[in-house]
């Protein structure tokens, strides 16, 4: 394969078979005809893929506009190119490792004529580690000689927190203790950008060689822990003179570009592969409260931030006129910053598609239970295999309870099922043959044909012990929302996020929301530096 073509199949499997009786409408005509597919990059971003700056670079967009993809062709280009390179490849989330690594392994085979990658240079970490499994934190504390922290260690020091804060907290403290770091990479990735700290960041950064190669990937939308995408300036500081120490050119007297070069030092992406238009847009209406009755929580504020994320703005404006007018706001998302082929007129088996969305509300858990696992019986009599299933929960009470409720529901109508964390290695995301049922954490990075988001309700429930936001309930909503190829299934107790999500289907293929600008928001999600 030519190293300029860069292409990703839609599943890491080869097309399943399927029998010539199966019924038009069936959901395995789709499948079959999704995985018989490749999808072709756009020129944008097979730049960006093999392209690497002599310096930092920083990736924002969607999920499923390929991030990780191109940081692992990107890893993978530089390995074969700088072979003597000491390269990490880090991530957040822990059932990510054996995907990323499988990927490294296939694009370097791909532009080697099969060649294996060194893994003693190119290593694939996550973020934290320990005695399980290698991790940057840990790797980084033995190199300094300060001995690595565990959960329970930050649990005996200042109680429990979520995941990130512990993460933050032990990162804080290294880069405390320490006063000289070793230099101990020439390269350093940064998949799922946004929930890692600023310490994290500002670590990666005093151990790489010059001239810095630290290129980070962060989701729009998607830091389960964290509200906000902090500044470069805010990550990393200033020069004497106010300038932003790592640049990325949003400064206005600041280039976008690095010297002699067309490659930028900020890219962002906005072409969704993996979900569907319909779900991506009522994704974005969830997460930012535009069809909220209590008013918009979260957002972009002006038409080039929307522009970015690939979006037109029909009608109205966010003046402080328009908001207090009360006016409306009407979008809608540019068809080829969509190019799921259900999207597009000319897709083949329009009939097994059916409904992309259902909503589904129950008086009690106990019933929302017996309900989905209804659901998944008949998906695997119609000819899904359970690995093409995934159940997934926004953070709720007694959670691991619940899972285990609905896997003894799932085993009454004969499904066997995989929760990650309790069943087995929290580093495999499936097993053949079960229905993998994961918190929302967990389910970060990963995805499903068909994806049953419960326990929805909690999108406006924060949890009062874990002292969360409805800004971080809403960004896992999101997620739980994005993590399908094709159809999404959500469930809950009655609540109004319901009436937000059947408006979002409603309005579709807009959206359309009450005026807002900085003055009247919780978050403002505007660029800035």
């Amino acid at each position: 394969m030519n190293e300029n073509t860069v292409t990703e199949t839609l599943s890491s499997t080869s097309p399943r078979q399927i029998i010539e009786k199966t019924p038009a409408d069936s959901p395995l005509r789709v499948i079959h005809n999704l995985e018989s597919r490749l999808i072709t990059l756009d020129e944008q971003q097979q730049e960006i893929a093999f392209n690497y700056p002599e310096g930092p670079q920083r990736l924002r967009g969607l999920a499923g506009t390929g991030k990780t993809i191109l940081f692992a062709k990107r890893a993978a280009k530089i390995h074969l190119e700088h072979p003597e390179w000491k390269i990490a490849f880090v991530f957040f989330t822990r059932s990510l490792y054996n995907q990323i690594q499988e990927r490294i392994r296939l694009y370097y085979g791909e532009i080697t004529q099969g060649q294996k990658p060194n893994w003693d240079n190119l290593t694939v970490l996550h973020g934290w580690g320990g005695k399980g499994q290698d991790g940057f934190y840990h790797r980084l504390a033995i190199e300094c000689g300060i001995e690595s922290k565990t959960v329970r260690d930050v649990e005996t020091e200042i109680g429990k927190v979520p995941p990130g804060g512990a993460f933050k907290y032990v990162c804080n403290m290294l880069e405390q203790d320490v006063e000289n770091f070793p230099h101990l990479y020439d390269v350093i990735l940064i998949d799922e950008a946004q929930d890692f700290p600023p310490s994290f960041y500002r670590l990666a950064y005093k151990v790489l060689t010059e001239p810095k190669r630290l290129y980070w990937a962060y989701d729009e939308a998607q830091g389960i822990d964290s509200l906000t995408i902090p500044s470069s300036a805010t990550i990393f500081g200033r020069n004497a003179d106010g300038t932003p120490l790592v640049d990325l050119g949003l400064a206005s007297n600041k280039s976008f570009f690095y010297e002699g070069t067309n490659i930028r030092k900020s890219e962002n992406l906005n072409r969704c592969y993996r979900t569907p238009k319909l779900l991506l847009m009522a994704a974005q209406a969830i997460n930012m409260g535009l069809l909220r009755k209590e008013g918009i929580l979260q957002g972009v504020s002006n038409k080039e931030e929307w522009r970015k994320l690939g979006y037109n703005i029909l009608e109205g404006d966010f003046t402080d006129a328009s908001v207090k007018d009360k006016k409306l706001i009407k979008i809608e998302r540019q068809s080829e910053k969509s190019p799921h082929p259900i999207d597009q007129e000319n897709f083949e088996v329009l009939e097994g598609i059916k409904d992309l969305l259902i909503i589904q509300t129950f008086k009690n858990e106990s019933e929302e239970q017996e309900w989905i696992a209804q659901q998944i019986s008949r998906d695997i009599k119609q000819g899904l295999d359970p690995a093409d299933l995934l159940i997934t929960a926004l953070a709720g009470e007694q959670e691991q309870d619940y899972f285990l409720s609905l896997q003894e529901t799932l085993k009454y109508y004969g499904v066997k099922s995989y929760i990650i964390g309790i069943d087995g290695d929290r580093s495999e995301f499936r097993k053949p043959g079960r229905v993998t049922i994961s918190n929302i954490y967990r389910a970060k990075g990963n995805e499903g044909w068909k994806v049953y988001a419960c326990r929805f309700h909690y999108a406006t429930e924060p949890l009062s012990w874990k002292k969360e936001s409805e800004l971080q309930k809403r960004n896992e909503a999101f997620v739980a929302l994005t993590r399908t190829r094709v159809w999404c299934v959500i469930t809950g107790l009655e609540n109004t996020i319901f009436d937000e999500l059947k408006a979002a289907k409603e309005q579709f293929p807009y959206l359309i929301f009450p005026a807002f600008n900085k003055n009247s928001l919780k978050r403002i999600t505007d660029e800035e530096e």
